[in-house]
């Protein structure tokens, strides 16, 4: 649920779907985790060194000997072993076996490391892990394709911790007005109404650059070993520069390494004197012993590396990591060995780098599947070399726009290329070939590509047996969209139409059906598809029957398997729109192609939503046939309930209820294949239909409904969702996630936006904003995609910076010049051409075009520059640098400002130019270099800002079946009371999802964030928090540092913070939320006002009154804005507040704040309602307080009335607690926060938010 804030305040303001399953204790589980302890193995690795040196590790019976090695290798401690093997009782342990199959093998084993003999991939493999070592956490790899790839924020936002976890059965109730001062917190003189800056998008104390242990480490110049030395066991050459200034040439040896004689002119392999100082079995040891600085520094590097969690340092490799928007401009340092990492990577041939994706892809699909733990493997194989196939497909990709990769047909046009590169097939999105001329041309191929990548995912969740589906990634890289597949065997070696053996290759001219293909897709994809056989006819009026489109295309490979192709027609065409929209009428102009078809998701929610009216229909008939059978005696009572209809209800609702539930139970007998409804795909296309014409007809009819459905029902109740906050997206992403988990096209965007203007709804008027900045971000990238198509890569940033001047860099520079090469005018390109007024006219006409919404004449000027900025980066895949860019005009005081400090310069270079010639002529450069660097900018970006375009990914990701239903069936457990049940499911869900996704998952991120909230109202702080910061670190670095759903697994951490007594780290956590919250939508959105609250109730509890008071102030001022005065939540937020000014002592505003809130309760609760009485009380305790101090202020005023004004100001509070509770005349502030307090400081404060937030849901 990436579009809804949940769960993000006090544990109390959990949605009530939530919060009822988590009453009960957590002990079950606790005895679960102990039968599951005892079954683990502790084992003891003794290492080679004698006494004293060994380590313990804690396994589990089904990892495997590899599995512990690797924990070895990562360990701090022997981070130094790489190349060893395991042996117990002297004898060695096989690396694939697992601990609980070994013989011999018990819970308290003892194994011993054993140096072992080193290969060539060996020593690579020693050399790169020193290399990951010494780069640290965050080693910046220039040849990746973006910057900072899956970074985590998390420890440079923790800092230092100084504050302990406390159990709530230990803690102190803090004295609320001590005289102590306030500690110092994240929000200490921060200026709460200030926007984010993006120059501080990454935090300040976040540590980039790990300590420096060595100048350099290269492969020698002597590399590759020769013939005679390889039969000594010389394997490499390698050579050090050390920070005390000294190089050393090192040589890789079977039994280790050593310091050889050789230098830069004179190659000496002998073995350097020095004893044993000179040689070591693992190359870290060697350059601890020979380098002193290295040894030190290796220690503290060890140090940095721990501080961070295991998780920010463990690479993403099972997932496409997420690159930030906006960047810091890295920081290239020399690396002699950097150009060399291919060979260190995959050897001197590269054959390591080889690969055959289609195989791989489709042998681990042939997996066996009959149990869990075969599952498990199969989908963990899957995911893992579908993410590695991802990341080849990228850098292919990216090479083929580039022009790195000679086509296989160079003579036909560019736009029909195709290439092969790394074992990959690409080919061009656009429609090279005249496939989709009748549709849309270009603009039809681009849309069937995504709806082809989308065929594949469903297919390869249905999962069927005996088809096959190519490995697919989508690649957008500078303005060209590049399709990547896996290879099919023997694809190029004979002709289509040979063995193309279902559907058509020809547009239906000759159409296949072959029968074994036929009846795998009947069998299970058109089942749960819902696909309906259909005949269609070709050229020779030839009838063939199939479930697929007709462009479908079956194929038999080389290897005997059979591969569904062009999957993009699976769903049949949104005929309403299409004959509606896709012609030009009252001005508006035809939408621009006719690849208009319903999602998946539609089709599923359709097919429900007739099954459950059948299924309503059949009971009804059922009751009917019954009533007949018992010689139609109930009729008449159903007459007479027309005529006296309350009585039935109140007498005989008990009897009633037990009866439906009865004739319920009996009605699940109704045989539910008797419902029939199926879909073809190729109604209402170019298609020829055969079969009889009523069949047609009905099955026109079933997709006409489908298109009804969409429009009459779905996007309706979207909007309806939207207003009762069932989903609250905060940024485009989430909106366009939001809408086709309904089954809504985003070409529908333009109709949600009218249907909430309409509503004149306040409370949804952030999402007529996201709706119209959805539309901009999506017009302005297909426009700069046209432009950058047609770029060279070094015009690349200058027509960006020039078109993102053109559409926030108006009010700066009404008219932008673009940077162009030396000797080029604006005519020489498309782009430069380009100027605001022009844009703004294209944006309109695109937006009219593709969403059918008119956008207002001031639209421009309600663009909010910096969330619209980040959704376009993101979608374009621009990587800017992080400053602050300037969006508005200067101010009149500006312009002065920089008038005096031009004339300033003026005045200084006219005193340079008095002096002499030689000298004049220096210092005229000089000041010409410094005016340069320092120029006041004369538009927003400049192309220096455009730190990278990187490719932006689509790919057909696996889904773990097992593992979600797991979790689904866990939650449901734990919202039907089940607790035990529930937690163990989850716990048992979490598994699968470590093992098959991989920790480092957006899905294993949601269930970190899912366990943790359970432990957390379990009161089980700690493996709260552990779970929390494993969602966080994973969202981060998968999904984004500014995602909606990090945001949301940081306000959750603050949460858990605060509730285990660690409150000034948990605002550490707010503000970091809070910043990128503001980045992402701004102020104002709905759910803002529960983080606020979040915060005030943290800050009350470190006793800084006045700034706790600002953030209810800031949700009070949001709730009345988006719901009203009058609204119910309003008045929660004012009793709230009215409590805040009671801590600050301002009893005046107070009393004003808790009778607005008293008359709103009073007129729409009653005065019974537990919160109008507790509002009543709180207006005649602060009544009383009120009249006493405006009793003192006269009293006072009366005595001292020659005194000046400002003295009589210490009378009204002005703010400070400590002083207002200082004064005589207030003393019954006491028993207010009595009341306030009851037992405990902190529990009235987050009522009301409970209260609000239940009533929110």
């Amino acid at each position: 649920m990436a579009d809804k804030v949940e769960q993000q305040i006090p544990s109390d303001n959990v949605d009530k779907r939530s919060e009822e399953p988590i009453a009960s204790d957590v002990q079950p589980t606790a005895e679960a985790e102990e039968m599951v302890a005892e079954e683990t193995f502790q084992l003891t690795i003794k290492l080679p060194g004698g006494k004293g040196s060994d380590i313990k590790i804690i396994a589990s019976p089904r990892e495997a000997i590899h599995d512990i090695k690797q924990s070895v290798m990562e360990s701090p401690e022997t981070c130094a072993h790489s190349c060893f093997y395991l042996a117990l009782n002297g004898k060695r342990l096989n690396d694939f076996a697992e601990l609980g199959e070994i013989e011999g093998m018990t819970t308290e084993t003892e194994l011993q490391l054993v140096e072992d003999t080193y290969t060539e991939r060996d020593v690579r493999l020693h050399i790169n892990r020193l290399r990951d070592l010494l780069g640290g956490p965050y080693k910046a790899n220039p040849s990746a394709v973006g910057i900072d790839s899956g970074i985590s924020y998390l420890t440079a936002v923790t800092g230092e911790i100084d504050e302990e976890i406390v159990p709530e059965s230990e803690r102190k109730v803090e004295d609320l007005f001590s005289k102590d001062p306030i500690p110092e917190h994240a929000f200490t003189d921060a200026d709460l109404n200030a926007s984010s800056k993006l120059s501080e998008f990454v935090p300040p104390t976040f540590q980039r650059l790990a300590p420096q242990c060595l100048k350099s480490l290269t492969l020698s110049g002597w590399n590759p070993v020769p013939h005679a030395r390889r039969l000594k066991g010389d394997l490499l050459y390698l050579t050090v520069s050390t920070l005390e200034n000294e190089n050393f040439n090192i040589t890789a040896s079977t039994q280790g390494f050593f310091v050889n004689n050789s230098n830069n002119a004179k190659f000496d392999p002998s073995r350097k004197s020095g004893g044993k100082k000179m040689q070591a079995h693992s190359l870290i040891k060697l350059l601890q012993q020979v380098s002193g600085q290295f040894a030190t520094n290796f220690t503290a590097l060890q140090d940095f590396i721990t501080r961070h969690h295991m998780l920010e340092v463990l690479p993403v490799n099972t997932y496409f990591p997420a690159h930030p928007w906006a960047v810091q401009a890295p920081e290239h340092v020399f690396d002699p060995a950097r150009p060399a990492e291919p060979l260190l990577n995959f050897g001197s041939d590269a054959v390591e780098s080889l690969r055959d994706w289609n195989d791989e892809l489709q042998s681990h699909r042939e997996l066996p599947k009959t149990n869990l733990q075969e599952r498990v493997l199969r989908e963990r194989l899957v995911n893992k070399v579908q993410s590695e196939f991802t990341e080849a497909a990228v850098r292919g990709a990216v090479a083929v726009v580039n022009g790195s990769v000679v086509p296989l047909n160079p003579l036909e046009p560019e736009d029909a290329h195709m290439y092969v590169y790394n074992n990959i097939f690409f080919s061009k999105g656009n429609d090279g070939r005249g496939t989709f001329e009748a549709l849309g041309a270009d603009e039809a191929a681009h849309v069937a590509t995504g709806k082809d990548l989308e065929g594949v995912k469903i297919f390869n969740s249905v999962d069927a047996a005996g088809l096959y589906t190519l490995g697919s990634v989508i690649v957008d890289y500078k303005g060209v969209r590049v399709v990547a597949q896996s290879i099919v065997p023997g694809i190029f070696r004979r002709q289509d139409e040979n063995s193309i053996v279902y559907g058509s290759v020809d547009n239906g001219a000759q159409i296949s059906a072959d029968p074994k293909f036929h009846e795998t897709i009947g069998n299970e994809i058109a089942k749960s598809l819902h696909l309906s056989e259909h005949a269609l006819l070709d050229d020779s009026k030839q009838e063939t029957k199939l479930y697929t489109s007709q462009e479908t295309k079956g194929l038999l490979g080389a290897d005997g398997r059979r591969y569904l192709l062009d999957l993009y027609r699976l769903n049949p065409v949104d005929i309403e729109f299409q004959e509606k929209e896709c012609v030009e009428k009252d001005g508006t102009p035809a939408y621009p192609h006719k690849m208009t078809l319903l999602r998946p998701e539609l089709m599923g929610l359709y097919w429900e939503h007739r099954f459950r009216e059948w299924v309503k229909a059949k009971t009804e008939e059922i009751k009917k046939e019954r009533q007949l059978a018992n010689g139609g005696e109930e009729k008449k009572p159903s007459e007479e309930k027309s005529e006296s209809e309350e009585e039935p209800k109140t007498e005989e609702s008990e009897e009633a209820k037990e009866e439906k539930k009865e004739e319920e139970e009996e009605d699940i007998k109704i045989d539910v294949s008797e419902f029939k409804l199926t879909f073809n795909p190729d109604v209402f296309t170019s298609a020829k239909l055969g079969g009889d014409a009523e069949t047609i007809k009905e099955q026109e009819q079933a997709v006409r409904d489908a298109s009804k459905f969409l429009n009459e029902e779905i996007i309706p109740s979207l909007v309806l969702d939207f207003a009762s906050y069932a989903i609250s997206p905060l940024d485009g992403d989430a909106l366009t996630k939001a809408m086709h988990r309904r089954g809504i096209n985003m070409r529908y965007l333009g109709k949600v936006a009218e249907l909430v203007a309409l509503s004149e709804d306040k409370r949804i008027e952030h999402i007529q904003q996201l709706a119209t900045q959805e539309m901009i971000v999506r017009c302005c990238k297909r426009i700069l995609r046209k432009y950058l198509a047609d770029c060279s890569l070094e015009e690349t940033s200058a027509c960006v910076s020039h078109f993102l001047n053109c559409l926030f860099g108006r009010e700066v520079n009404a008219k932008p010049k673009p940077e162009l090469p030396e000797g080029k005018t604006r005519n020489d390109y498309a782009w430069a051409m380009l100027s605001p007024n022009m844009l703004e006219s294209e944006l309109k006409q695109q937006v009219l075009r593709r969403f059918r919404y008119k956008l207002a004449d001031d639209y421009f000027s309600s663009i909010k520059p910096l969330p619209t900025l980040r959704e376009f980066c993101l979608r374009v895949g621009i990587q800017l640098e992080a400053r602050d860019y300037r969006f508005k005009a200067y101010t009149e005081e500006e312009r002065a400002a920089i008038a005096a400090e031009e004339s300033a310069k003026a005045r200084i270079k006219d005193q340079q130019q008095r002096q002499s010639s030689r000298s004049k002529r220096g210092n005229k450069n000089k000041n010409k270099e410094e005016h340069t660097t320092r120029a006041r900018r004369s538009t927003t970006f400049i192309a220096e800002d455009i730190q990278n375009v990187m490719p932006t990914v689509k790919q057909a990701t696996g889904r773990s079946v097992f593992a979600e239903e797991t979790f689904e069936a866990g939650k449901m457990s734990l919202a039907q009371g089940h607790r035990q049940l529930g937690l163990e499911l989850l716990l048992e869900s979490l598994t699968l999802h470590e093992q098959t996704y991989g920790f480092l998952h957006p899905e294993t991120s949601k269930c970190y964030a899912t366990l943790a909230m359970i432990y957390h109202h379990g009161e089980d702080r700690e493996a709260a928090l552990d779970l929390q910061r494993k969602a966080v670190i994973a969202a981060e670095r998968t999904n984004g540092v500014d995602h909606p759903e990090t945001i949301h697994h940081y306000l959750n951490l603050g949460l858990f913070e605060h509730a285990a007594g660690r409150t000034k780290l948990a605002l550490r956590y707010l503000k970091h939320a809070l910043f990128y919250w503001d980045l992402v939508y701004g102020p104002g959105h709905p759910d803002s006002a529960t983080a606020d609250n979040n915060a005030g109730v943290m800050l009350q509890s470190l006793r800084d009154y006045p700034t706790s008071t600002k953030f209810f102030e800031r949700a009070c001022a949001t709730q009345e804005n988006i719901l009203g005065k009058d609204h119910v939540l309003t008045a929660t937020g004012y009793h709230v507040l009215a409590k805040a000014y009671t801590f600050l002592g301002d009893f005046n505003k107070a009393l004003n704040v808790e009778r607005t809130a008293f008359g709103v309760f009073e007129k729409k609760l009653g005065a019974e309602d537990p919160r109008t009485k507790e509002s009543d009380m709180w207006l005649k305790e602060l009544t009383s307080n009120a009249l006493l101090s405006a009793q003192r202020a006269r009293e006072q005023a009366a005595q001292s009335a020659v005194r000046p004004s400002g003295a009589t100001a210490a009378v009204v509070p002005n703010g400070n607690a400590q002083q207002a509770s200082q004064q005589p005349g207030e003393m019954p502030i006491e028993d207010v926060l009595q009341y306030i307090n009851g037992d405990s400081s902190r529990t009235t404060p987050r009522k009301g938010k409970k209260k609000s937030q239940n009533k929110r849901h």
